[in-house]
């Protein structure tokens, strides 16, 4: 009787244990949508900035005498956005992992 009660125990733990990861999984899906919803807006975004300033730029260079330090400007601006992309595939790469991680514990818990 004591060992069926405490099978009973288990395996209501169990279930229930399981229902809250499962649970949390859905928490977890939902919030990397959003994260994958953050990365497209900002790489629009970037895209946007990045054609903005290269019109200023433009605007600068074809009013100016002075170019070098237009030319210098448009060097660091470059700098900048290849900082930002590196930034970018580091998220990506860090998502990729957390979803490939995220469906083999969404595939254990349908099982």
């Amino acid at each position: 009787m004591k060992a069926l009660l405490c099978t009973l125990l288990l395996a209501t733990a169990t279930t229930a244990h399981a229902s809250t990861n499962c649970a949390e999984l859905k928490k977890e899906l939902s919030a990397m949508q959003e994260a994958q919803a953050q990365i497209m807006r900002s790489l629009v975004s970037n895209h946007e900035t990045f054609a903005s300033t290269m019109e200023e730029y433009s605007e600068v260079l074809s009013d100016s005498k002075d170019s070098k330090s237009v030319s210098k400007s448009m060097d660091q601006s470059a700098k900048a956005f290849r900082a930002r992309g590196v930034q970018g595939k580091r998220m990506s790469d860090r998502l990729n992992n957390a979803t490939e991680d995220l469906f083999a514990r969404v595939s254990a818990c349908l099982k």
